[in-house]
């Protein structure tokens, strides 16, 4: 707008796209698989189902062979667990070596091989059987030795301690590791180095053979009897220092998997909050409401009993909190104060928290902040962020996949949409994934094939409704004349995608289709309010909605007007006629009076223009919170979205604090990411009205970093709101639809405005709309 100040409805200023025929032909015919649909997803919901209940772990050749060389306390000539002996010895792989159960073992895991290698011959050699098993296993690391040193291999957690420190073993029981003694010696340099310098290896104390204070090491012995949920380390400090609760965790479970242990246990906690997380994720949460419920309760009970499984484990204690609170829980941040300086946090953390899966768990968690006082969480964002950039930028992050996973969530958590990250999530997805400790494993209750199968079946049932939903749209914008005016922008496409991607079920399509309508008309609106509108046209408009049943048949000042006016009242009366029956009262009066408020904001910022009038702050953001729409491109759809409540509802204190931040933060958003355009414009907006009233007190950059603080203030307070449970009135249904309204502002400007990125806007509306998955032929 020119003049002083511009008007921005909630709306796009985008390309205006049109969906490519052959994407919406390939979308509808690649539904349904060869199998009925229903069929399938019944199965697989069974068996995703059945996960909740029981915690599965893939065997751990590494620590089963550590268990295997516990002695017997009676006889220390034999094996205290043959079990374990024996499974070494039936678990060999065809190449010699032992490791991860799999035929697709990642090609980077060779040095995980070796470890395990080393370990079961060690216990192979230590009771003197399987000689021709040893023989196998000593020439495949003499085949794969190089990996050692090779800096792109994985590197399983404590290998520079515990390698060389079974290689220490090896010599005392006369075993030949097949090595370059240059090799052994820079590698036994290096290790000694590391103890020298680190105080935080109790986790890998196995590999520090006699000279780790068992005695000592036993102080820090938890609740269940083991050494950090570690059989390995339990198992060694059995055999240089007998303990009865030591032995009575192994034999705890080894009492579940008979003759082979995990490289963790327990983890029931950390399993199945992950379990959540990925079904989240993959944006098939809400098929088991019920299942993530108990979950989460049974965390909320071990949170605030202070848990060892909670506040022993960095990431777990990360990953509850934010799961946590996200579902309205109330938790403080509490426990994670002790992680809130760098340096701090890597003297006093274990080191199997130490590496970037921690950290980024950490710093996902120090994003869910609610209260203006959130130092703890500042403090770890701070220097959690920092970190992870320095990780990306000198490429330090060897698996591509976590590398990703960083790069993802720097960019994301507010400016993001559910959907997009759905699509993402189940792109990215690998039901073979492993996950590492001092050894890899796998998680079926994590990765599987039913999560992938079942996502990609959702989303693409899904995105066939979505695409019925959008020629619908279509007809109704031409039935509507929208299409004869070439005035305003035609975004009716981008609408409907900003809809889809943050209600997506199948089940709210009204909710969905009010929503995409409503943002279209309110755009439009907008520009002939701010682009090309003269001063008759826009009073004409408004005395249109104001005088709602005198609608003239005739005398509108000009086409555009009649079809605009039009357009708004066959939406309202179409929409208040559904409302009746949805949630049985009109409110009929109560959308034309949104609209008459978005109406009047943005006649007062065209009179401020026209007049050059100069509001303060407060004026300026009273009204620009009614020009952009906010309100009735939210209160709209939420009447359709499903949950009844009461008009008076609309007028409690929650509920206005949920519209007032949405509002500002859309507000603020477009001024900060538009201030430079509007600058050479010479147009006002909230960044230079701060340095206008400051008469050069404060410099623009100054003015900026203040919106960003009053952003991110109206950002807090709207999610405590949503999150609030104690006391609310608003139907949490309701208040994630400001939430989520809320993530479509960052999503628009989270680069400088809503042009900066119209191909990956493109990209992610395909994504969403139009391209779906491809199903395999036989599933379940």
């Amino acid at each position: 707008m020119g003049g002083v100040v511009a008007t921005e409805a909630f709306s796009l200023q985008t390309v205006v796209y049109s969906p490519p025929t052959e994407l919406l032909t390939r979308a509808v015919v690649s539904l349904p698989v060869e199998v009925p649909f229903q069929n399938v997803e019944e199965s697989i919901l069974e068996r995703i189902r059945e996960k909740f209940g029981k915690v599965e772990v893939s065997p751990s050749s590494y620590d089963t062979a550590w268990v295997a060389m516990v002695p017997s306390r009676e006889s220390p000539n034999k094996p205290c667990f043959p079990q374990c002996l024996n499974w070494i010895v039936e678990n060999q792989k065809k190449d010699g070596s032992w490791g991860l159960d799999s035929v697709h073992v990642h090609p980077s895991l060779v040095k995980d091989s070796l470890s395990c290698t080393l370990a079961s011959l060690l216990a192979l050699r230590k009771w003197n059987v399987g000689e021709q098993l040893v023989h196998r296993g000593l020439n495949f690391m003499r085949s794969n030795i190089g990996a050692v040193s090779d800096r792109d291999q994985f590197s399983p957690i404590g290998f520079d301690i515990i390698f060389p420190g079974m290689i220490n073993c090896a010599r005392q029981l006369n075993l030949m590791v097949p090595l370059d003694p240059v090799m052994v010696d820079l590698m036994l340099n290096n290790r000694d180095s590391i103890i020298k310098g680190n105080r935080n290896l109790a986790y890998v104390a196995e590999g520090l053979g006699e000279s780790c204070n068992w005695e000592e090491l036993l102080t820090q012995q938890i609740s269940n009897g083991s050494l950090f949920n570690s059989p390995a380390t339990t198992a060694a400090s059995l055999i240089h220092c007998y303990n009865d609760k030591c032995f009575e965790h192994l034999i705890s479970v080894l009492k579940l998997n008979k003759s082979w242990v995990p490289t963790i246990y327990p983890a029931d906690i950390y399993t199945h909050l992950c379990m959540v997380d990925t079904l989240g994720r993959l944006g098939i949460d809400r098929y088991f409401t019920h299942e993530i419920e108990r979950v989460l309760n049974e965390t909320y009970r071990c949170w605030e009993q202070n848990n060892e499984e909670i506040v022993k484990d960095v990431t777990c204690c990360a990953l509850a909190f934010r799961l946590l609170r996200m579902k309205g829980y109330e938790v403080t941040s509490d426990k994670l104060a002790a992680y809130t300086e760098q340096e701090h946090f890597f003297n006093i953390v274990s080191v199997q928290f130490t590496g970037v899966p921690t950290i980024l768990e950490l710093y996902r968690a120090s994003q869910v902040t609610i209260n203006e006082d959130e130092s703890v969480l500042d403090q770890i964002h701070a220097w959690t962020s920092t970190f992870l950039k320095q990780q990306l930028q000198n490429r330090t992050i060897v698996d591509k996949r976590l590398s990703k996973r960083v790069e993802y969530s720097l960019k994301t958590f507010n400016a993001t949409l559910e959907r997009v990250e759905s699509r993402q999530s189940i792109e990215q997805y690998d039901p073979n994934n492993y996950r590492i400790l001092k050894t890899a494993y796998r998680c079926p209750n994590i990765d599987n094939m039913d999560f992938l199968v079942f996502s990609r079946q959702d989303f693409n049932l899904c995105q066939a409704q979505h695409q019925k939903e959008l020629q619908q749209l279509e007809r109704w914008y031409t039935d509507s004349r929208l299409d004869v005016s070439k005035l305003g922008r035609s975004v009716l496409h981008t609408c409907y995608f900003l809809s889809a991607a943050i209600l997506f079920d199948t089940d709210i399509s009204e909710a969905r289709i009010a929503y995409a309508q409503v943002v279209a008309l309110t755009s439009r609106i907008d520009d002939l309010f701010d682009l090309y509108g003269s001063r008759e046209e826009l009073i004409n408009m408004i005395k249109l909605v104001k005088k709602w049943d005198e609608r003239p048949k005739s005398g509108y000042s000009s086409e555009e007007v009649g079809i605009l006016f039009t357009a708004v009242y066959n939406h309202v009366n179409e929409w208040a006629a559904k409302i009746l029956i949805k949630q049985g009262r009109c409110i009929k009066h109560l959308l034309i009076s949104l609209w008459l408020e978005f109406l009047d904001g943005c006649m007062k910022e065209v009179e401020w223009s026209s007049d050059y009038k100069l509001p303060t702050l407060e004026e300026y953001l009273s009204v620009g919170c009614m020009s952009i729409a906010g309100q009735v491109s939210v209160l709209t759809p939420l009447h359709v979205l499903g949950p009844k409540f009461s008009e008076e509802l609309l007028t409690t204190a929650e509920c206005l604090s949920l519209c007032k931040h949405v509002c500002l933060i859309f507000r603020l958003l477009n001024d900060v990411r538009t201030f430079e355009r509007e600058r050479s414009e010479r147009t006002l907006n909230s960044v230079s009205l701060l340095v206008l009233q400051s008469k050069g007190a404060i410099t623009e950059e100054e003015a900026i970093a203040k919106v960003y603080e009053m952003i991110e203030q109206s950002k807090r307070k709207l999610l405590k709101t949503v999150l609030q449970t104690n006391g609310s009135l608003v139907p949490r249904e309701c208040k994630n639809l400001f939430w989520y309204t809320a993530n479509n502002c960052y999503y628009l400007y989270r680069q400088r405005d809503e042009f900066s990125s119209p191909r990956e806007l493109r990209d992610h509306m395909n994504a969403v709309i139009f391209e779906p998955f491809i199903l395999p032929p036989h599933v379940g």
